[in-house]
């Protein structure tokens, strides 16, 4: 059941439908292989594609997954009830897998572990989970002046916070090569083995 969480999380950062089913598209290889993987190991068919971009640019891969999980997933979305603490860590994985980043940064003394979403009512969903971890966390909304866009949702952890959520929720795309290439300093390097 958590597995099928965690995939729920990811679908709500990464995914969308394609012709009734669901489908979820990423840049880093790795984390889009690992879902491909995770899916078979619950017993879920699903296919990948790669559609490749010009050399300054990743390719991007897209995961169709079978029809049957389509109503497992609609079924989950819509009674997301996060009463236990495993179900919670796997749907914050899946969101952290999609719409997180992770940040070392000297001006803030310290790392930063953010989750970004423009859909408040997930948002809302992240806090909750958090609350009940116990992971500190702080929303913040992004400012855009730009016309035509939504308004951006940041959910943010702090020094020991931040390390708690790696901890505890042990996102897979933190421990993906391709996201840690250049995003880590080698001295935190040690956080993530």
């Amino acid at each position: 059941m958590e597995e099928l969480m965690q995939v729920a999380g990811f679908f709500l950062g990464d995914g969308f439908w394609l012709d009734g089913r669901l489908a979820f598209s990423n840049t880093n290889e790795d984390l889009i292989k690992y879902y491909a993987n995770l899916l078979k190991r619950i017993g879920f068919k699903s296919r990948l594609y790669r559609r490749e971009k010009p050399e300054n640019r990743k390719d991007e891969f897209t995961l169709v997954a079978e029809k049957k999980l389509t109503d497992k997933i609609r079924g989950m979305l819509k009674a997301l009830e996060f009463s236990t603490t495993p179900k919670c860590k796997a749907f914050l994985r899946g969101m952290f897998d999609a719409e997180g980043t992770i940040n070392f940064s000297s001006t803030r003394r310290g790392r930063e572990v953010k989750i970004s979403n423009t859909d408040k009512s997930i948002i809302s969903m992240i806090e909750l989970c958090l609350k009940r971890l116990k992971i500190v966390s702080r929303t913040l909304q992004k400012s855009d002046k730009r016309e035509n866009r939504k308004k951006c949702f940041n959910v943010s952890m702090y020094g020991k916070s931040s390390i708690d959520f790696i901890k505890v929720v042990r996102p897979y795309k933190i421990w993906s090569k391709n996201y840690i290439d250049g995003k880590v300093h080698p001295s935190y390097l040690h956080l993530f083995q």
